[in-house]
């Protein structure tokens, strides 16, 4: 039993964690670099929308497909194979793009089609991995822990791909990509799991995943709210972040970057403070993700009607942890109420409805914002984060929860 020792001396968790590191380094480094060299052989807005299009479209696809098979395949071998089929396919993204041609422009978007398929299965598998390596009452700190390093890398991730892609030969980039996904899928091999872990009962599942996400109460009351969410998230797009900027504060492009920068490191903050204080959020769960859904609602609000851009800094640090705790909690909730058998096809079936109706709503909520205005949104979206709270303190399965008593692994 290991319920004692620190999550940062487990060595499995740790291995999980570099792993998860080197595989969204990788992800988001070979993204930036795509779009760059495609903006820079199109010279046109169209052909980096194309890159993010395309690898929407297939994440969604791929989705679908996992929450009806992922449960035929280990976990740890979908996550170990995903590593080493992420590495053939950077390599072969760089040799198209190095073909510099119509066909190998093409061949290039197919080998994306295949970096976004395995990692539609990537993320759920990784999800349903983690309760299998740490304990129940470690789902919080550990989740919390895998978050802060995926936003420092989301925030450094972009920058840095930009740059790389100037100053370094782009075979040199996609080997490094390659290197970095392969390392991912050995470290995952490496972990050792108990004979418990391993043995999980081989018993034919007849329920689909759809209908398995409905009948769990508390499963379908996060996911009915994030669907509601997604109106609200819709408003942090970057082009709406920066009509906001303009029309609303009445400041240049230079405040939508420390706009932007500002709930990253609110973000960052509220990874540490869950991290840290892991226990206190444990024991009302529920209570905290209503409670994240009220005080953001109330900071969007502030957001909308503020004109000052120091003040809107000042609240986007104030956003960042109330969200990040929420999502860190509601993680965790889902890895406990799911079954285990069933955690990577529900977490796939969710993916595949949430990924695009969020899609939908940042265009939806796009076009409003033309329509009525830029401010009417941010107003609408924190009415939305305000009836998401409601329903969270409403509803007894989820206000009441508590993760289940520890267990060893």
């Amino acid at each position: 039993m290991e319920t004692k020792q620190s999550i940062f001396k487990q060595t499995n968790f740790l291995k999980l964690w570099l792993s998860q590191s080197f595989n969204s380094l990788a992800q988001i480094l070979i993204q930036v670099i795509v779009m760059v060299e495609v903006y820079q052989r199109t010279e046109s807005a169209t052909g980096p929308a194309l890159v993010l299009a395309t690898m929407s479209l297939t994440l969604f696809v791929s989705s679908i497909l996992a929450s009806y098979y992922i449960e035929r395949f280990p976990l740890k071998r979908i996550l170990h194979a995903s590593g080493w089929l992420k590495g053939v396919s950077a390599i072969s993204v760089g040799y198209f793009l190095y073909l510099d041609s119509s066909v190998g422009f093409i061949l290039m978007f197919v080998s994306l089609v295949g970096l976004s398929f395995l990692n539609a299965w990537y993320s759920p598998a990784r999800f349903a991995f983690l309760p299998l390596v740490v304990t129940k009452n470690e789902y919080i700190k550990a989740n919390g822990t895998l978050v802060m390093i995926d936003q420092l890398l989301a925030t450094a991730g972009w920058a840095l791909g930009a740059v790389l892609s100037l100053y370094i030969p782009l075979q040199i980039l996609i080997g490094m990509m390659a290197l970095l996904f392969i390392s991912s899928g050995i470290l995952i091999q490496t972990i050792r799991l108990s004979s418990i872990q391993k043995a999980t009962p081989k018993v034919k599942l007849t329920t689909p995943a759809w209908k398995e996400l409905w009948n769990i109460k508390v499963v379908r009351g996060i996911t009915i709210m994030d669907s509601i969410e997604a109106i609200a998230n819709a408003i942090w797009t970057s082009a709406l972040i920066l009509a906001f900027t303009k029309v609303v504060l009445g400041v240049g492009e230079q405040w939508w970057g420390f706009i932007n920068a500002a709930y990253f490191v609110g973000a960052i903050l509220g990874s540490l403070l869950v991290t840290f204080k892991a226990d206190r959020f444990s024991s009302r769960i529920g209570v905290m993700i209503g409670c994240s859904g009220l005080s953001m609602g109330i900071l969007t609000i502030l957001f909308a009607l503020n004109t000052n851009p120091v003040m809107a800094l000042i609240l986007c640090v104030l956003m960042g942890p109330m969200y990040q705790a929420r999502d860190i909690c509601q993680v965790a909730l889902l890895q406990d109420a799911i079954p285990e058998q069933r955690r990577a096809s529900i977490m796939a079936a969710r993916s595949s409805f949430l990924t695009p109706l969020s899609g939908v709503m940042v265009l939806v909520i796009g076009v409003t914002a033309d329509l009525i205005g830029v401010q009417f949104v941010y107003l609408l979206a924190g009415a939305a984060y305000f009836i998401v709270s409601l329903l969270a303190f409403k509803w007894n399965e989820l206000r009441e929860y508590k993760l289940n008593s520890p267990d060893t692994i």
